[in-house]
């Protein structure tokens, strides 16, 4: 990392911590979590769990991150593909790249080959609505890249050499630095809605065990290596790992949103809870989304589809991002 970015203030944290309440204007609390070893025996483990058919409980078979397949990417995005330049003057700058889906891209703002979402979908009208965008601004930072693609899971081909939709894969990381030569001095990891969503295997790794490259078939294995590839493409990057918002289903009884579960009987809080324990046992933070002030309730208000915010939930996101690294990171 650059002379001119200082280091992170981790010294003062004490190791029996896990759970640092922030308080969150207008958007409820949020938590930013100190890494500590944890273990996967106490998450749901349905690796290889079979499942036959879908019920009124699991995903729509029309995924809600798919408006723009990666088929259509090039669609997608074409009437406004290229990515802005950096401030390549600016070194004093903190570098922030985003791994994402749907929920972190802005047409013209991703790779021209990725899926994207907003704002040909969604709420969003100007790219200054984006969580990360409003983030950048709050922190006076450079968006080194924002690798993120509509649709794409953690789980995937990792080997892959130019689909967007694995997650994992080397070249999804490999993007994350920008074209004209800068590296990202924080990484924000803010993916698994669509492994949810896709009914992906949970897995049973703990973010310790070994993970080979090729087809990796469950969330737990598929965050894991992404975490694997950003610490060795990036060695002196802060990463971050974003939990999940609450996903919501329309009830057509209740006629409101409803908690969404799987085909595999599992919801956002259930893939949450294995983030943080993967980050835990990787000493990395958590920015818990879940606790942003984004609620099964309020989902009307702060989603469209009850997956992707409105204007106002990007507020909720942009504020407990903030305060996380702010808390983290000396500026």
């Amino acid at each position: 990392m650059r002379g001119t970015v200082r280091k992170i203030r981790m010294a003062g944290l004490l190791m029996g911590i896990c759970f640092l309440m922030v308080s969150m204007a207008g958007c409820g609390d949020a938590k930013v979590q100190v890494p500590e070893t944890q273990s996967a025996e106490n998450t749901t483990d349905t690796d290889g769990a079979a499942q036959t058919g879908n019920t009124d409980n699991t995903a729509p078979a029309a995924d809600a991150d798919n408006a723009a397949p990666a088929d259509d990417a090039a669609d997608a995005d074409s009437a406004d593909d290229s990515m802005p330049a950096g401030d390549t003057d600016d070194e004093d700058r903190v570098c922030l790249s985003i791994l994402g889906d749907s929920i972190s891209t802005f047409a013209g703002w991703i790779p021209e080959n990725y899926a994207v979402y907003y704002p040909e979908d969604g709420e969003l009208t100007d790219v200054s609505q984006t969580w990360w965008m409003m983030a950048v601004e709050e922190m006076e930072m450079e968006l080194c890249v924002n690798g993120s693609s509509s649709g794409s899971t953690c789980a995937g081909d990792s080997l892959s050499p130019d689909d967007p939709m694995n997650g994992c894969s080397g070249y999804r990381i490999s993007e994350l630095s920008a074209q004209y030569g800068k590296t990202p001095d924080i990484i924000i990891v803010y993916m698994g809605t669509n492994d949810l969503l896709k009914s992906i295997p949970m897995g049973s790794n703990d973010g310790t065990k070994l993970v080979e490259a090729g087809k990796v078939k469950n969330f737990s294995d598929g965050y894991t290596l992404i975490l694997d590839e950003l610490e060795s493409e990036y060695p002196a990057a802060q990463i971050y790992c974003c939990t999940l918002l609450p996903v919501g289903l329309w009830g057509a009884d209740t006629e409101q949103f409803e908690v969404c579960v799987n085909g595999y009987g599992l919801t956002a809080a259930d893939y949450s809870q294995r983030i943080r324990v993967i980050a835990g046992n990787r000493d990395i933070p958590v920015i818990d989304l879940s606790e942003c002030g984004i609620r099964i309730d309020n989902l009307s208000e702060m989603t469209s589809d009850g997956v992707h915010p409105t204007p106002a939930g990007m507020k909720c996101i942009a504020e407990t991002v903030v305060e996380a690294i702010q808390y983290t990171w000396d500026f």
